[in-house]
This record gives C-alpha cells, structure tokens and sequence, in this order.
C-alpha cells in the first residue's frame, strides 16, 4: 500500500493515525534515508499514545522505552549498531514478548524480527512531501486505506 504525505504536518498525523490501529504486539520497522520522517513518524506514534510531548530520539542510547498503559513501546535506533547479536543486549528478546516495538534502521537485525512485522518505508521527495509504503498483516492494511484523507 502507498500513501503520499504532502507535507510534515500529514506525516505527523501519520504516526498519529497508525499509533490509532495498532495493536500491543506490534512490530513496526521504518525505513529510509536519512531525514525522510522515520523520527517524526515515530515521535507522533510515540505522542498520541502516551500523551508525552517530549519524546527524545534513541540514536545515542539505541532504546528508549515509554510506558503505555499496561503496556511498553519500545522504540530503537539501529543506526549505530554494528554486530546484529548486540541488539540482545538491548533487550529484544523482551520487547519480543511485551509491547509495541519501533525500529528505526532495522536492516541490521531484520532477520531476528519475527515476520509478523509492519514495514514502513519512507521515501522523501521535494518541498518536506513523502511516499509511504507499507506493508503487513492485512487488517493493518485495511485500516491504513482509510488514511488516503490524512
């Protein structure tokens, strides 16, 4: 499925709007360049769940996790990840098993994440518009056709 998002104010509600269909299992993978919205997708996911304003970025510490009601959002930054067997000291295998997980820069580790997962692939074009492509489990897709209005 594709989305175009025109500009940064749709790409919030984006991540707003997927935040809205997702479930505590979850696994979302953004992908893109850099600057292409991963960030601002997953800060506005992050946002609307918790009702926290100041959601940092994990690229220094790789995780950052948010408590959501009985639940964690785990959100990674796998840019400066070096050895895939790293991301189990950074406590994957529990966010496996609790939660909704966020990855920014999954390459690295994609063939430990459980096929279940949700790739969101980002593609920046000109004047802060984006391409969305997304794919994963059919009744996430079908709620994100509602999204074509955002």
């Amino acid at each position: 499925m594709k989305l175009l998002l025109n500009n940064i104010e749709e790409t919030i509600k984006f991540g707003q709007e997927l935040a809205l269909i997702s479930k505590s299992d979850d696994i979302f993978c953004l992908k893109g360049n850099l600057g292409s919205g991963k960030t601002t997708i997953a800060r506005a996911f992050i946002s609307f769940l918790t009702k926290n304003n100041k959601i940092l970025s994990p690229t220094f510490p790789m995780l950052i996790t948010y408590e959501y009601k009985s639940n964690i959002i785990w959100h990674y930054d796998m840019y400066r990840l070096t050895e895939p067997a790293d991301v189990w000291n950074l406590n994957l295998e529990d966010a496996l098993n609790k939660g909704i997980i966020l990855i920014e820069w999954p390459e690295i580790i994609e063939h430990l994440i459980p096929n279940k997962k949700i790739d969101i692939i980002i593609k920046d074009l000109t004047n802060n518009r984006r391409e969305v492509i997304i794919n994963g489990r059919e009744e996430l897709l079908k709620k994100v056709e509602g999204f074509k209005n955002i």
